[in-house]
């Protein structure tokens, strides 16, 4: 598959193909952008008329891509006798282009060198393909002896503009083509420099809203302060290191807090699930960062009653854009609340956050926030008041781009309009729809809150808001239990129709339940089990739905495809009931998946078809590589095998440690915990583990539990 090259600074986004062209008629997702708007829709380079050879390129400098291209055989000039060394580089909200033509022949060469430019500045929406009735108006290119200018007037009022400058004199403008005439003498070379600058400017009465910041740092101070993580394993090492500059790249300035952008490069934008749930992956690494999505996120917390973006008051935005349609109203997505499970997944943050840290003053400041989120669970969520958080869209399920214009038919992290389907293949339409893994998420915030409420120091604990939240625990590990266990499928339901019906497909979504522990004990073998099986296991990965259902297509993005998030999220959860063996089995796949993916990186989603039927591994065509969450899911893989987990508001912390075969030592130096710093060390020798103590300055207690199915501990201090 083509290696797209993607570079990102802040809001500021340059897409281009493996050559560093950027297609008009190539996908939706090429082009420069600026938040939600493309600038660049067209850049190719040409040599006397002809495309150059393309001969390799590289992003793996942070927010860098270079390209290697050389001459066809051109009228007098054999061929790769030229060389184009091409270098992409954003800083400050502004691309820099260096583009060396050397000429490593022995004679003079006289060379045309062309750059095409020009934008449609498309609403990322409109490039993903909604079509509008009507557009603003794109004013002609201007050009002289050093810039072009591209214009474009929104129907927002808002003035948007690509200024594209030179150093070196523009011999020649027409037909979109910068024209560089070059006369070098063998073995020398010259630079054609551009900078390429995206600007918007708003009519005076125009606010534009929530726009992320264009001079953002290359990270704030806080992404310095994280723990140092080794192992021995090189793989694990390798996808850890890319895993810190992703989340750099990915880190954006909104509202005054660095939040992580989704993915690139068709979702450089917040959303809330992804946001919280990388948040919660990165503690051991760096808790600020789940702080800056807190705070974030009680920002655009829901306020009112809106059927048209789905906000309710206390609810977690799913998504969040500033582009024109969003602007104007044509989409619902500017602040879009058509997620059923951030505001459960906000509380379940927020407590594991403030356990980790103590941090009290997070916690005053947003405690209105956390009441108004159970609220909304109470009023909103359940809604037919069975206890279980459920979502009904608006909407039938749209399988085109228009349903990108009325919202989401499904609204749990599977949200395609075919995601959630009986084992008959036939799509769910009674609602509302409760999903398993979304139950975990309310099961765990309850568990988390009830020990928070119980710790926090006067006057902020609430023993009698921690006793109803313990017995609301309770009550749904019950339901759920009696209610998605398939007896004969050994397994539970994906999820509850509006019926309360079992949608019976065998999918991931249950086996995300061991990581909240809702799923009972005697039932976790067989959970166990069936995600290593040959329906689910898929050599690379746990695949989101068994290759044995109806509606199973490896290639789609919910119903057999692999997301290493959610395997990340599974394994974690494998270890909490002491299954070694399948967690170990999980991480050996994933290590492996990363083989088949450039600087190991593990993409948003890969293909579920089997190393035996396929012999080879590929990113879904229209997967986001780097993704938040999938870079996030190496540091949580790592945290379960440490095993630290803090007794909240004490100095206790528990460790209950695990090594696969395929890691000798892991370390963690100065983990920022509780208030302190402590470094750890795992060995492996034979068939047990060592834990070396390797700092621990204010004394912490450290309780060292085994890992194993019949040692059973608290779980909201020992996962």
């Amino acid at each position: 598959m083509e290696q797209r090259r993607i570079i990102k600074h802040g809001p500021v986004v340059l897409a281009t193909q493996e050559d560093g062209s950027i297609d008009p008629a190539g996908p939706s997702t090429q082009g420069l952008f600026l938040a939600d708007t493309r600038y660049l829709s067209r850049l190719r380079v040409k040599l006397n008329d002809l495309p150059p050879v393309f001969m390799g390129s590289s992003e793996e400098i942070l927010f860098e891509a270079a390209y290697l291209l050389t001459n066809p055989d051109l009228s007098g000039i054999p061929a790769r006798a030229v060389g184009i060394l091409w270098h992409n580089k954003i800083v400050s909200g502004v691309v820099h282009i260096d583009i060396r033509v050397v000429n490593w022949s022995l004679h003079k060469v006289k060379l045309d060198l062309s750059i095409e430019v020009d934008s449609d500045f498309y609403d990322s929406f409109e490039a993903r393909g909604v079509v509008r009735l009507k557009r603003g108006e794109l004013f002609p290119p201007k050009a002289d002896d050093h810039c072009v200018e591209l214009r474009y007037q929104g129907l927002d009022r808002v003035t948007r503009t690509t200024k594209i400058a030179s150093e070196t004199p523009i011999s020649r403008w027409e037909e979109h083509t910068m024209h560089f005439a070059l006369d070098l003498g063998g073995g020398a070379e010259e630079l054609v420099a551009l900078t390429v600058t995206p600007h918007e400017e708003a009519a005076p009465d125009v606010d534009l809203g929530a726009e992320p910041s264009v001079e953002s740092v290359s990270a704030p101070e806080w992404f310095q302060e994280s723990t140092t993580l080794t192992t021995d394993n090189s793989l694990a090492e390798t996808i850890l290191h890319r895993s810190i500059d992703d989340l750099q790249v990915l880190l954006t300035e909104y509202l005054g807090h660095y939040v992580p952008d989704a993915g690139l490069p068709r979702f450089a934008v917040p959303f809330g699930r992804d946001s919280i749930i990388t948040g919660m992956q990165t503690l051991v690494w760096n808790p600020h960062l789940a702080r800056n999505v807190l705070y974030f996120l009680a920002e655009t917390q829901g306020k009112t009653d809106n059927p048209w973006n789905y906000e309710q008051p206390g609810k977690i935005m799913h998504e969040m854009h500033t582009g024109e349609l969003a602007r104007l109203k044509e989409i619902p997505f500017g602040l879009f609340y058509g997620s059923v499970d951030s505001t459960p997944l906000f509380l379940v943050l927020a407590a594991e956050y403030i356990r980790w840290t103590k941090d009290l003053k997070l916690y005053q400041d947003l405690k209105a926030n956390f009441d108004a989120a159970w609220q909304w669970i109470d009023d909103y969520g359940d809604l037919d008041h069975s206890g279980y958080v459920q979502y009904k869209a608006h909407t039938p399920p749209r399988m085109s781009s228009a349903a990108l214009t009325v919202g989401l038919y499904n609204q749990g992290w599977k949200d395609s309009a075919n995601a959630v389907v009986y084992s008959t293949g036939e799509i769910v339409t009674k609602q509302p729809i409760a999903l398993a893994e979304v139950q975990g998420d309310l099961f765990r915030a309850l568990h988390l809150w009830a020990e928070l409420y119980d710790t926090m120091p006067a006057p902020h604990g609430n023993p009698a808001c921690a006793d109803t939240c313990r017995k609301r625990a309770a009550a749904l590990k019950e339901s759920f239990n009696a209610e998605f266990w398939m007896p004969d499928k050994q397994y539970y339901a994906m999820a509850l129709d509006g019926d309360h019906h079992w949608v019976d497909s065998i999918t991931s979504n249950p086996a995300e339940c061991l990581w909240s522990r809702l799923i009972d004990d005697e039932h976790a073998e067989a959970v166990a089990k069936m995600v290593v099986s040959p329906a689910m296991f898929s050599s690379w990965g746990i695949r989101t739905m068994a290759n044995t259902e109806k509606a199973y297509n490896p290639f789609s993005y919910h119903n057999g495809s692999v997301w290493p998030f959610e395997n990340s999220i599974i394994l974690s959860g494998l270890k909490k009931y002491g299954r070694l063996n399948e967690a170990a089995t999980l991480l050996d796949a994933m290590l492996d998946a990363s083989l088949y993916f450039e600087n190991r990186r593990w993409p948003e989603v890969y293909t579920g078809v089997s190393r035996e039927r396929a012999g080879v591994l590929a990113r879904q065509p229209d997967a986001c590589s780097p993704q938040a969450w999938s870079a996030g899911a190496i540091f949580l893989i790592l945290q379960t095998l440490l095993g630290v987990a803090p007794q909240a508001f004490s100095r206790r912390i528990h460790i209950t440690p695990a090594l696969p075969n395929s890691i000798t030592e892991l370390r963690a130096d100065d983990i920022n915990i509780l208030g302190s710093y402590v470094s750890l060390r795992l060995v492996r020798q034979g068939k047990d583990i060592l834990l070396d103590i390797r700092d621990n300055p204010d004394d912490l207690d450290i309780v060292v539990h085994p890992a194993s199915p019949t040692h059973r501990h608290d779980d909201s201090v020992a996962d």
